[in-house]
């Protein structure tokens, strides 16, 4: 489990872009020592950049023919780098978000928050006082506090912070994951946001069930586990039993999506035709830059 990586910079919307750049000119950038000057970024916003670019699942570590550490894209990494690497389409910041919020090992805090802390509001000394609290009893060793307070106003940040019409470009603050709309910006509160159905993109929403169906090799899920188990739709997005009813028969009424949503015995059950979660996105992409 990982708590506190991220320097106290949340992710802004330029870096992944500058980041898979970089790597694909030197897969040892994030290791050069003047790497902050050719990326135009400071010292820490650096390393905070290498830590949010394995987090989301863009980039992995590997080792070179000389046994040291560089940075690889994955699969999802060279799908962004290709069809949308300033992150400008939903599917991309719902994909982000779905693959952040699921890395219990890599982006801890932001899978308690999403998948194990049950409360819609509370103020910050609430959430704090849960957080230190679940850490304490899933952790082998003890976080300190100010560990945890940081990590939970990065996590605010990440999810509210939005670009001003004035701001300068140069200074972009604004993170990819706010368009997603699922934390209302208060000063002294955390309170999920339940976002409006058009805004979620139905690809995004199958590529969360392809990516958990993967993950547990299951094909079938109830509307009631779609709801409340960690890591699907009901957790990661706040959505609401009719809105996730509603986005279900969607997917099924269209052959995008090879899934039969069916009702056995007061049960709803969508059975999914499974196949590599990635390979989806891609055709996905490709739909949408067909538009």
């Amino acid at each position: 489990m990982k708590f506190g990586h991220h320097q106290s910079f949340y992710l802004r919307v330029n870096w992944l872009a500058k980041a898979m750049k970089m790597r694909n000119e030197d897969p040892r950038f994030f290791y050069d020592e003047f790497g902050f000057e050719k990326i135009g970024l400071g010292k820490n916003m650096v390393k905070s950049l290498r830590y949010w670019a394995v987090a989301t699942a863009v980039m992995q570590e590997a080792k070179n023919e000389e046994k040291q550490t560089i940075h690889q894209l994955t699969s999802f990494g060279e799908l962004v780098f290709r069809y949308d690497r300033f992150i400008r389409l939903p599917l991309t910041s719902a994909a982000l978000h779905v693959l952040l919020a699921t890395s219990k090992e890599q982006a801890t805090t932001w899978y308690w928050y999403f998948n194990e802390n049950s409360h819609r509001s509370g103020s910050n000394e609430d959430m704090h006082l849960a957080l230190m609290e679940w850490a304490k009893q899933h952790h082998s060793r003890e976080i300190s506090a100010a560990t945890l307070k940081r990590d939970l106003d990065c996590l605010k940040l990440m999810y509210t912070a939005e670009a001003g019409s004035e701001d300068d470009p140069e200074e972009v603050v604004a993170s990819p994951l706010s368009g997603l709309q699922l934390m209302y910006d208060t000063k002294d509160q955390f309170v999920k946001k339940s976002p409006e159905q058009g805004r979620l993109d139905l690809d995004a929403l199958y590529f969360n069930l392809l990516h958990y169906c993967g993950m547990n090799d299951v094909n079938s899920l109830t509307l009631e586990e779609i709801l409340v188990k960690p890591m699907l739709w009901g957790k990661l997005f706040h959505m609401a039993s009719n809105q996730i009813l509603e986005a279900l028969e969607l997917l099924h009424a269209d052959s995008l999506y090879p899934a039969t949503f069916v009702r056995t015995n007061q049960i709803y059950s969508l059975n999914i035709q499974l196949e590599d979660a990635y390979a989806f996105l891609k055709k996905a992409y490709e739909r949408k830059a067909a538009y």
